[in-house]
């Protein structure tokens, strides 16, 4: 796990080595730049070493052809986990490999499969290849989006990428305005939905695209993955997805470093850590923890570690100084979000990295297999929760079935209450700029079920929850794997037809894969997962006045009078206190 910079221009660029110190935290082990001989592109790496702990390791990672010039470099941010089976396939083509980097397949892969290697790999990755024969510039994103990808064009003809936005925001002619679209998003979806940015003219490279740039012709975009749109036939059941998760756990072990695990009181945890023994490892186990309070949820992970005979590590959840440490969490986000998981994440991901640089993780399981509990007893006239007849929220979620879902995901601002807290920036965010995103990812053709795993893969958890375990682990040197995002597992997941008992107990292909494996009692645990659970003595009107007093007042963005909007509909208080104070930390942080 690292980050990546990389600039390219029809003429010669200039190195942008401050703009790659901004990213020292998620590389701490080490700096590498390279400039083409061309003069028409500088590629820049800050490396977490985790595969080849040696110096051949070090990136930018090279590859001369026969040619004069034929020289590509390569720049990426992942891990491929098929590594070992495309080394041995491009071994046999006569390609010499000069490391044991899991990423050098991508550059043989390129000379023998050109943008196709993008197809061929397994793994979270994104990287800027840059083939200096052709004056061309390949970079792509994993299928999923479990790694970053941010990318600019500065006004010069030229093109820029990031494994963070912030510091393409302090490149010549990009500079770090506010995109205003992308807060009326955080207050409403809680995160900001890709292409888009908080910065105005810096993109997320989507999951599953790759971008081809040449000097005179832009920026050209191809998906080259999508999530099903269709079910499967009923095929190879839980032995054929048993297969695929063992598989997946134990290539998310590649590693010359010892790998940890993050372990709450859930199936999807549980199954990785049942998954990681089965595979001949036993990694110590993290779990958030409230001492002096019944903590359900740490007691069935100790229950869990201990069956599997793991080492147990209980990280007491931050609950006091909320608001400060939330400013402190909003420092190492160059994105707002708006949920209480940020605090948890960094805390929980600060006490693993003091003792690992690889951790494992559950997450995207509930996309995967459909555990969610909106996905449960689907009720396409329902209100959202805690909505009452007549709310307005209520009125709202009846309009469809992706206005329902929103509210039930999302229960804070709706879009009229946004234009009316930025009013005086002017912003204009409608129903349609809220529900885009969700609109571009459903897909009607599929069972409601189905559709909406689909929606929630390609927006909630792409642009919020890996997000999060991104910055969050990242701001420590942690590399957060997450086996159920295997684009396998997705694959069968997503296309399976529903059967009738998800609708009682989710995930029944998981609960049969755990039977015998680990204690009853995590059968019948509710889900809670890294969310603060406990926010301890919270002061929510003094939250309301730090916002008051806070950079987004004070620079004439936000309305003055924002209590009489946060105040309107009680059922949400606190959730939209929490997200408007998250935004106005934010802003602190990268405004001034």
């Amino acid at each position: 796990m690292c980050g990546l910079l990389a600039v390219a221009g029809p003429g010669p660029v200039t190195p942008a080595t401050a703009a790659l110190d901004r990213l020292a935290h998620r590389g701490p082990d080490g700096a590498g730049a390279w400039a083409a001989p061309s003069g028409l592109a500088w590629l820049g790496h800050r490396r977490l070493s985790i595969n080849d702990l040696s110096p051949a390791g070090n990136q930018p990672l090279l590859h001369a052809g026969g040619g004069t010039g034929d020289v590509l470099a390569l720049v990426c941010n992942g891990e491929i986990y098929n590594a070992p089976t495309l080394r041995t396939e491009l071994e046999a083509l006569g390609h010499a490999f000069a490391s044991r980097s899991d990423n050098e397949v991508i550059l043989h892969g390129y000379r023998a499969w050109g943008d196709a290697v993008v197809d061929r790999l397994t793994g979270m990755f994104a990287f800027v290849l840059w083939d200096d024969r052709r004056r061309r510039l390949l970079a792509a994103r994993d299928r999923v989006g479990i790694k970053p990808l941010y990318w600019a064009e500065p006004g010069d003809g030229g093109i820029a990428f990031a494994s963070e936005a912030r510091p393409l925001a302090t490149l010549p002619g990009i500079g770090p305005a506010v995109e205003l679209r992308a807060l009326g998003h955080a207050l409403t979806l809680g995160y900001v939905p890709a292409p888009l940015s908080a910065w105005r003219g810096i993109h997320k490279l989507e999951p599953g695209r790759l971008l081809v740039w040449e000097p005179g012709q832009g920026a050209a975009l191809r998906r080259y993955w999508e999530a099903p749109r269709s079910l499967a036939a009923a095929g190879d059941g839980d032995a054929g997805w048993a297969g695929l998760f063992d598989r997946a756990v134990a290539d998310h072990l590649l590693s010359d470093v010892p790998a940890g695990l993050f372990l709450s009181g859930g199936l999807d945890s549980a199954a990785v850590a049942t998954a990681a023994v089965g595979a001949g490892l036993r990694p110590a186990a993290y779990t958030l923890c409230y001492p002096g309070r019944p903590d359900a949820e740490a007691e069935v992970a100790a229950a869990v570690a201990r069956h599997l005979g793991l080492e147990h590590r209980l990280v007491p959840a931050p609950t006091d100084g909320l608001a400060d440490r939330l400013a402190g969490v909003a420092a190492l986000f160059d994105e707002p979000q708006g949920y209480s998981a940020l605090v948890t994440m960094a805390g929980i991901a600060r006490a693993a990295a003091a003792e690992h640089k690889v951790v494992l993780s559950g997450d995207g399981g509930d996309e995967v297999l459909g555990g969610y509990a909106w996905y449960a007893g689907l009720d396409p006239d329902g209100p959202p929760p805690g909505a009452e007849a007549g709310d307005a929220h209520a009125a709202f979620a009846a309009r469809s079935v992706l206005h329902r879902h929103a509210m039930r995901l999302f229960p804070r601002f709706l879009p009229d209450e946004v234009e009316a807290l930025f009013a005086p920036a002017g912003l204009r965010f409608g129903e349609e700029e809220m529900l885009a995103p969700l609109e571009a990812a459903f897909e009607p053709g599929l069972p409601l079920r189905r559709a909406l795993q689909r929606v929630d893969l390609a927006t909630f958890c792409a642009d919020s929850i890996l997000a999060k375990v991104d910055r969050a682990s990242m701001a420590y040197g942690l590399e957060v794997r997450v086996p159920f995002l295997d684009h396998r597992l997705v694959e069968w997941g997503l296309s399976r037809p529903p059967a009738a008992e998800e609708a009682v107990h989710g995930k029944p292909v998981l609960r049969r894969y755990l039977a015998g494996r680990v204690p009853e009692r995590v059968f019948g645990h509710p889900k809670t997962g890294f969310s603060l659970k406990d926010t301890g003595p919270f002061d929510w009107n003094a939250a309301l006045d730090r916002v008051a007093a806070g950079p987004l007042v004070r620079h004439g963005l936000l309305d003055p009078g924002f209590r009489r909007i946060v105040e309107a509909r009680s059922p949400y208080r606190q959730a939209r206190i929490w997200a408007l104070l998250a935004l106005s930390l934010w802003a602190g942080s990268w405004m001034e």
